[in-house]
């Protein structure tokens, strides 16, 4: 037998049967907003931090712009067009109660490995161990909530859009009007929704940012392949959460010591070895779910 028929190594996590299919104009409908709400937003950047000030500051700066600009596109999205019109249920986005205990502790835990990491680099490289800048100059109001806008606004928002919405919803297209091998239809479907991710942001690094058309290949390539791992983790965890977790880290590191991107690539690092060796790493956080795998990918025996 081979191992991917023996043990959980190997196999994806996200099974489609128990997830609804919606309609393609809900889904065009999808792609539209998240294309265009970034680019109203930002294009009017100065706007938007005059009006959210006064709630920072009330606050504290735990409340941020980024949390209260993406908070009302939740709403839109999930409530009004994925649930009402699109006639799906939270547990079609992967927003399932039983998995927010695992997704806590593995966000936890992600963290605090990258504090570690932090506090060696410092230590490596003979630099005195000491608390951030953004902690001090800020308030730890502030840097905590540049967290909690990521958790509770852009991280999860991406999350739910473009793995658990798009990628779900282009797997059910592709292996329903294509005749192939269901691990294809996934490989499929994760590159169509991860090119979307990607070209999604392009208005708004032209708008927002003002990059010139020649500066957008290498921020692409980028978020295709940041959006891919998200996408490998979330499949390989059959957890959004924990998606949501490496998201937010790779986006705002939060690292008490040590440099800030020191924390992004420890994300990313663990977000890989998360999805490598998720069935393992599992036993520590909840193993509820062991044996919850979807078999259709298992490689055939030999």
């Amino acid at each position: 037998m081979s191992s991917a028929t023996t043990s959980p190594i190997g196999r994806w996590r996200v099974d489609l049967t128990g997830i609804r299919e919606t309609s393609w104009p809900v889904i065009a409908a999808i792609i539209l907003l998240a294309a265009g709400y970034p680019v109203l937003i930002w294009s009017n950047r100065e706007f938007v931090l005059t009006v959210s000030q006064p709630i920072v500051d009330a606050t504290g700066g735990l409340v941020q712009p980024t949390l209260l600009v993406y908070l009302p596109v939740l709403l839109v999205v999930i409530g009004g067009v994925m649930l009402w019109a699109g006639r799906l249920r939270l547990r079609d986005l992967s927003l399932r109660r039983d998995d927010l205990r695992t997704g806590v502790v593995v966000t936890v835990g992600v963290w605090l490995l990258m504090q570690v990491v932090g506090v060696a680099v410092l230590l490596w490289t003979g630099e005195p161990v000491q608390l951030n800048e953004t902690w001090l100059a800020g308030g730890a109001l502030a840097a905590i909530g540049a967290l909690v806008a990521q958790l509770f606004g852009n991280a999860l928002y991406e999350e739910v859009v473009f793995r658990a919405f798009l990628l779900n919803q282009f797997r059910h297209t592709i292996q329903r009007r294509l005749t192939t091998a269901a691990r294809w239809s996934v490989l499929l479907a994760l590159v169509a929704s991860q090119v979307v991710f990607a070209l999604i942001h392009v208005p708004n690094r032209l708008v927002g940012e003002g990059l010139a058309l020649g500066q957008l290949g290498p921020t692409l390539l980028l978020l295709f392949v940041w959006g891919t791992l998200l996408a490998v983790v979330y499949y390989r965890t059959g957890n959004l959460f924990v998606a949501i977790g490496v998201h937010a880290f790779m986006n705002t590191p939060t690292m008490l010591v040590g440099p800030p991107d020191v924390g992004i690539l420890t994300a990313i690092v663990l977000g890989i070895l998360i999805a490598a060796l998720w069935p393992r790493l599992e036993r520590f956080t909840d193993g509820t779910r062991s044996d919850d795998v979807d078999d259709s990918y298992q490689q055939p025996s030999n």
